[in-house]
This record gives structure tokens, C-alpha cells and sequence, in this order.
């Protein structure tokens, strides 16, 4: 019976994500071209891109999970607000990967903004949404201390391009740069966040930043850029790795002050994100099969590390990743709730 409902909720989830996503991807279309025209010029096709498919993936399965937590639908002042988070960390990776600034500039851009001269529509946009966001924030605080995170593991980032870097640095780096970058979206909301919940933020970052790496080991192999992923000797063991954060940012949601109903619809929703990281690596295990050590990755064609989630064996995986996650809550948790539709 549970197993029913739990699949009639994800294919319920999965079609209205869908339809949000197009709805949230023409509103953001629409915005972005009102700030293009306002400035007299238009953004890199490229750039212009990642902003609205960004904004359009995180507003329907991240903040409107959040959301949730308050028993509420995403406002409108959040999602202007997560647009221009979403044009300033597009413009800002694109400084920063592209070498477009120098790191004196990247400072003064991010920190002087009052008296830097842009350049350049995509300089103009950044300190125009940069401006709007510093505004509105109001735990001045904790959100420099976030912005500051952030801006050193994109400094520091330029290191991934040097196979000298150490494991230690690599994971400081992978880990602040997802972290910082999810966890700034909660200085968005409309409400201030409580402390467990801005840690749920900074798991999910890590795990988020994880899982891209994952799907991008055979182009960063062909750039010659050092991921975890790319590192990974075993496949095995990186799974418990990875686990080790789902079950760090379920702790967290357990120590939300919030019913156990909305409690266990929010794990779903985070389990359902988790599930995309957790079937990327199970495509690994069964390349290395029980062996002790992957095969070289530059010996493996590019099809040995496609991660295709529409095939019916991927849905399945995940599907069945959160549904046991969910019960294995259930059970610790002694709930007698239906699993959340």
C-alpha cells in the first residue's frame, strides 16, 4: 500500500516539477531580457543560459522544499531574489573560470562594489543584483561570513588545474565551493533560518557540488581538472563516502523544529536530490565489480561514464534509493504517518 502511494507521489512530484520548471524558465526568460534591455545590451548566450536554467532547477526542487518546511508556497520576492543570486553566481563563476578578472578585480567586484567601474553588460548585472540581494539580508553576519567561504573556494578553484593539489585541498575546495554556494540561497527567504536548518543548506551544497562532479568525470578528465570523482581509486569506498553526507544532512533534518509530517516530506525531498549522486556511483561499483581498484578512467570510453536518469533502470534506482531511505526513517523514528505524496 505504501509502495503505491509513495510511486503515485513521485510521479506526481516528477510531472509537477516539470511543469514548474518551464513556468519558472519563461518567467526568468522574461526578467533576464527586462535587465538586458535596461542595460542596452545583451549577455553571452552561454551565461544567459545557466542563469535561467539554474534559477529554474533550484526554485521548483530546492526552495520550494524549504518552502514546505513553513507550510507555504515560494513568494514572489523569493524568487526575484533567486534570480539574482543566480545571475550573480553565473557571472561571478564565469570571472573567475574564464580568467575574465583579475583576483584584484574579483575582490573589489565582490567587495568594493561601490566604486568599481564595470566593464562589461555581464560586470553590470552582477552589481546590480549583488546590490539587491546585500540589501535585503538581514543576518548581516553569518552571510559574510557565507560570502567570504565562497569567495575563497572560487579563488581557490584554480587550482583543480594543477595535479599537484593535494586531496586535502581538493575536498576543502569541491566541499566550500558547493556548500557556500547552496547555503547563500537561505539568506534569500523571507524569513530568517534557524541554525539546523541553514546546516540542512550547507550539506545539500556539498552533496549537490558531489553529484555535478560525478556526471562531469569524463569532460573534466578531457580539461584536465581535478575533481574527487576524477581521483576516485574506489568506488566502494566513495560511496561510504557519500553516504557519510546524506546521513550528515539527515541528522540535520532531524533536528528541525517542525512536525514529523513536514519533517518527512522534506526527506523526501532531500533523498530524492541524494538519489542522483548515490546512482552515479553504482554505475561505478559496477565498472570496478567487487574489484579492489577502479580500471584507469583515461582507458574507459566516454559511454562508461554517462549517468543517463531518464533510462527506466535509473528512474527505478532512485526511486527505490528514497523510498528506503524514507522507510528507514520511519522506523527510527517510530512515525505512523503514510509516506508524503
Amino acid at each position: 500500500m505504501y509502495w503505491l502511494q509513495f510511486g503515485a507521489g513521485i510521479i506526481f512530484r516528477v510531472i509537477r516539477i516539470t511543469v514548474s520548471r518551464k513556468r519558472e524558465a519563461a518567467w526568468a526568460t522574461e526578467n533576464v531580457s527586462a535587465l538586458e534591455s535596461a542595460y542596452g545590451a545583451r549577455l553571452r548566450e552561454d551565461a544567459r543560459r545557466n542563469i535561467i536554467n539554474s534559477y529554474s532547477i533550484y526554485v521548483p526542487m530546492i526552495v520550494r522544499a524549504f518552502s514546505n518546511l513553513r507550510g507555504r508556497k515560494v513568494s514572489e520576492g523569493e524568487r526575484e531574489r533567486m534570480l539574482h543570486y543566480f545571475i550573480c553566481s553565473t557571472t561571478f563563476d564565469d570571472f573567475t573560470d574564464r580568467a575574465e578578472l583579475s583576483q584584484e578585480e574579483l575582490y573589489n567586484i565582490a567587495y568594493m562594489p561601490e566604486s568599481y567601474i564595470p566593464k562589461r553588460i555581464e560586470e553590470q548585472v552582477f552589481l546590480h543584483a549583488h546590490s539587491l540581494l546585500s540589501q535585503f539580508v538581514k543576518q548581516k553576519a553569518a552571510y559574510g561570513e557565507a560570502t567570504r567561504g565562497l569567495f575563497q573556494a572560487q579563488i581557490d578553484s584554480a587550482m583543480q588545474t594543477d595535479s599537484s593539489i593535494t586531496d586535502a585541498d581538493l575536498y576543502r575546495v569541491t566541499i566550500g565551493k558547493g556548500s557556500y554556494a547552496v547555503l547563500l540561497c537561505s539568506f534569500y527567504l523571507d524569513e530568517e533560518v534557524s541554525p539546523a536548518e541553514r546546516q540542512c543548506w550547507f550539506y545539500l551544497g556539498g552533496i549537490i557540488q558531489l553529484t555535478n562532479d560525478l556526471f562531469d568525470i569524463w569532460k573534466d578528465l578531457q580539461a584536465g581538472v581535478q575533481t574527487l570523482p576524477v581521483r576516485m581509486r574506489d568506488a566502494y569506498a566513495f560511496h561510504a563516502f557519500f553516504m557519510g553526507m546524506v546521513n550528515s544532512l539527515e541528522a540535520e533534518i532531524n533536528a528541525l523544529d517542525t512536525s514529523t509530517e513536514r519533517k518527512q516530506q522534506f526527506l523526501l525531498d532531500m533523498m530524492a536530490i541524494c538519489s542522483f549522486g548515490e546512482f552515479a556511483i553504482s554505475r561505478l561499483q559496477a565498472i570496478q565489480q567487487g574489484r579492489p581498484e577502479l580500471p584507469d578512467f583515461k582507458d574507459l570510453p566516454r559511454k562508461a561514464f554517462i549517468v543517463d536518469m531518464e533510462k527506466p533502470s535509473g528512474i527505478w534506482h532512485c526511486m527505490r534509493f528514497t523510498w528506503r531511505r524514507c522507510v528507514q526513517w520511519r522506523k527510527l523514528h517510530g512515525s505512523s504517518k503514510p509516506l508524503p505524496v
